[in-house]
């Protein structure tokens, strides 16, 4: 699977402007753009002014974290979702691997509706770094939240996870989890501003320390700092 497909040039754009989107937000040359493929203002997001401010999107590997940062947004009044579980996974977002080049159609509508609906939103879905560099230009003021845990850690937690033998898959359950955070670094070196990195070993070993820059990651919103040390403690909500 590539994360590099984009639209057809030729297509009309997901934006819903009725242009092609070679002429729309496929257009390197648009002022109404920050740069090629970056993040649109809320006066063009969508066929009518938007009324969010920043879009929060997670990334990382399954089984690296990307549910704490997702839960942790949800107890700072971030709307992330119908999610169905504690792994806040919005099901809105989830995109087979062989639709991946629709990605920005099948999300447009869903993208505009939110951008109409809430200030702040998000979502989280491990598996959006195959299609985030499609999107990004239907989000307005996108703030990525990116976690990273050690290969090995997620390879083992995954096989716990969902039973599978480590002496059979260990090795490509390792290799998965090697290339999927490889990917997530790739995005994020496209990336000049409008991002915060963290690293799960550091959130468990110092959680008051994250909690300190998950609120900063999330200015101006006030998020209440002891509800938040709490879901993120191992003795509180997150697991």
């Amino acid at each position: 699977m590539s994360d590099g497909a984009v639209m057809r040039r030729n297509a009309y754009c997901p934006c819903g402007s009725g242009r092609r989107y070679k002429h729309c937000c496929g257009d390197p040359n648009r002022q109404d753009l920050h740069g090629p493929g970056g993040p649109r203002s809320a006066e063009v997001a969508g066929n009518a002014p938007a009324k969010t401010k920043t879009t929060f999107v997670v990334l990382g590997c399954p089984r690296g974290g990307t549910s704490l940062l997702a839960g942790a947004l949800h107890r700072a009044g971030v709307y992330v979702g119908q999610f169905r579980s504690t792994q806040y996974e919005d099901p809105d977002f989830v995109i087979p691997p062989r639709l991946v080049p629709e990605a920005a159609a099948r999300l447009a509508p869903t993208i505009r509706s939110r951008n109409a609906q809430f200030e702040y939103w998000g979502w989280k879905v491990p598996d959006n770094i195959y299609y985030i560099r499609n999107v990004v230009q239907l989000l307005v003021n996108p703030v990525f939240l990116i976690v990273y845990r050690d290969p090995l850690a997620i390879a083992r937690s995954s096989a716990r996870h969902d039973g599978r033998d480590w002496d059979e898959q260990g090795q490509r359950l390792l290799y998965d989890a090697v290339a999927h955070t490889r990917m997530v670094r790739a995005f994020q070196q496209t990336l000049a501003r409008g991002f915060h990195v963290f690293q799960l070993e550091a959130i468990h070993a110092d959680p008051a320390a994250f909690v300190d820059d998950f609120r900063r990651a999330l200015e101006p919103l006030d998020v209440p700092k002891e509800d938040l040390l709490r879901f993120v403690s191992r003795e509180g909500g997150y697991r």
